[in-house]
């Protein structure tokens, strides 16, 4: 999903040390309390990169100050929506959600004869890849797990697999796209490969107990999961729709409206960024300097980095709260766990993420926070002035 904020605005940052009623001495400059507890303004003071990041390993997040400043939004009514046309849920997409469920479940086994490779079978393969004769960096690799078909290799690859038996080595002639990377785009290679074992595919029937294994509503049938499959269809398009139309408008907002955030409103969010830092270092058992070696940046330039990131994001709170005080929504945990459950749907890791690890992941207050974030732009889309999108013959 599209961040709803871009960078269109540079803040002059002035401190007026005079002006501090609570102030903290670090590196021989003194500092609002609230600013050096959030981790702002640290880069004007003389220190050692040890000390640097001791200081920044101190952060926590502080309170949200009661007034980020002031945003003037343009009249809603005078920016225009471009809307999607809704695509009609047909029955072979439906079959072809009901395929990517099974795949979910598919299971492998060796096969017994010596048959060659087919498409959706299990390769076990070693191969290498050469270059005008000269084996390339991060080409190579052994016992690697292929499903052929599934497109994980370059265009062409897993088709010339097929149709090999096991044992033997053979060579595939391939072509990088020309989106590919540095030094390979666009440029030509061979690999060497050999398949070392061959394991078909054995899918799920589509029958009552698969259907009990996936439903969300209690579907006891087939039917009633097709069902069920087309109003989730339904309502990721929805999903993609609400999407696109927040897109348009947030890009409006954000370039015609006129935001002006105080230095504490500043402040708040950097500490937002790095408490977050803080806790991911902590809950993989590291800290923020190892992070930060991890990173391969320098400490002052890991802290500037973090610092850039600042001002849209106060922007994005800056337009929530503006939004809040016309609107006045609530967001419950219902709410919060629709979103999910739209959310992974539409990006398929529904089956991979559940609802509690992604709060335990991102935040309670967070999720709350984003889904309130959504709630109002879409709010605020109804005023809009809306057009039909014309479809390209």
């Amino acid at each position: 999903m599209k961040k709803f904020y871009s960078v269109l605005l540079v803040v002059s940052l002035v401190l007026s040390l005079a002006a501090c009623k609570n102030t903290i001495s670090v590196g021989g400059v003194s500092y609002d309390e609230n600013l050096v507890k959030s981790g702002y303004n640290l880069d004007k003071a003389s220190l050692s990169d040890a000390k640097f990041v001791e200081e920044l390993s101190k952060v926590v997040e502080i309170e949200k100050p009661k007034d980020l400043g002031k945003v003037t939004l343009p009249d809603l009514a005078t920016i225009e929506i471009t809307d999607l046309k809704s695509e009609e849920i047909t029955d072979a997409m439906i079959e072809a959600e009901l395929e990517k469920e099974r795949d979910g479940e598919t299971t492998y086994t060796p096969i017994k004869s010596r048959r060659e490779a087919k498409l959706k079978d299990k390769v076990i393969i070693d191969f290498k890849g050469f270059q005008d004769g000269v084996a390339f960096e991060g080409g190579e690799a052994t016992d690697y797990e292929l499903v052929l078909g599934s497109g994980q290799f370059i265009p062409g690859f897993e088709d010339q697999v097929v149709g090999h038996s096991a044992g033997k080595k053979f060579n595939i002639d391939v072509t990088f796209p020309e989106e590919y990377s540095e030094p390979l785009a666009g440029k030509p290679a061979r690999f060497e490969v050999t398949i070392k074992s061959i394991e078909e595919p054995t899918m799920p029937e589509v029958n009552s107990e698969f259907v009990v294994r996936h439903t969300k509503t209690g579907a006891f049938n087939v039917d009633e999961y097709k069902e069920e499959l087309k109003q989730r269809l339904e309502e990721r398009n929805d999903f993609y729709n609400n999407q696109n139309a927040i897109y348009q408008l947030s890009e409006k907002l954000y370039s015609d409206s006129k935001f002006e955030p105080t230095e504490m409103a500043l402040a708040w969010q950097f500490s937002v960024i790095l408490a977050s830092y803080n806790k991911q270092a902590e809950q993989g058992g590291a800290n923020l300097a190892t992070m930060i070696a991890q990173s391969g940046m320098s400490v002052s330039d890991f802290y500037q980095e973090m610092k850039s990131y600042v001002p849209e994001a106060v922007k994005s709170q800056m337009l929530t709260d503006e939004l809040q005080k016309q609107y006045k929504l609530t967001v419950s945990e219902d709410d919060t766990k629709k979103w999910f459950e739209t959310l992974a749907g539409a990006y398929g890791y529904g089956n991979e993420v559940t609802y509690d690890q992604y709060v335990e992941y991102v935040g309670l207050d967070t999720l709350k926070n984003i889904v309130l974030q959504e709630k109002l732009m879409l709010k605020a889309v109804e005023s809009c002035k809306h057009v039909e999108s014309v479809s390209e013959e």
